[in-house]
């Protein structure tokens, strides 16, 4: 058996229910051609790069898989003629991470950002009060222009 990272994209405009039901689906799916779903992450309604079939956002949904390529040539065919699918991708892993993903909505904490020390380029508070962005009547020409 062979492991597999499944992403597909449902369409934006169903209840919770309606996308409840089509993960029920996609699962049934995998367990009826003896497959094993290993973790399941829902990485919520986002923005999508370019419209897919008429819409801009989309539901997106991660499954870690263990199955066979039987397994996921069936999947990639219901997925296909399914309405409720946008897109959908299925790639093969050699050793699973079962981490969640930074996409995930059931982390609780995020790493915080860099603050921009490495690259040098970030301007620190003290940079910011250096800047004068006041202009007053004396900095400014006859005709109103700096």
């Amino acid at each position: 058996m062979a492991f597999y990272e499944s992403i597909y994209i449902v369409r934006p405009d169903l209840t919770t229910e309606q996308l409840e039901q089509v993960n029920k689906r996609i699962t049934a799916i995998i367990t009826d051609n003896g497959g094993q779903i290993l973790q399941t992450e829902l990485w919520g309604r986002r923005q999508l790069a370019y419209q897919v079939k008429k819409n801009s956002k989309g539901y997106y949904v991660f499954n870690l898989l263990e199955g066979g390529g039987a397994l996921i040539a069936t999947l990639e065919a219901r997925l296909k003629i399914d309405e409720d699918i946008l897109k959908f991708l299925n790639v093969r892993v050699e050793k699973p991470v079962r981490t969640p993903s930074p996409l995930s909505s059931s982390m609780d904490e995020r790493s915080p950002r860099p603050t921009g020390d490495a690259g040098g380029s970030a301007m620190d508070g003290d940079d910011m009060d250096d800047l004068d962005t006041d202009l007053s009547d004396d900095d400014q020409d006859d005709d109103g222009r700096n």
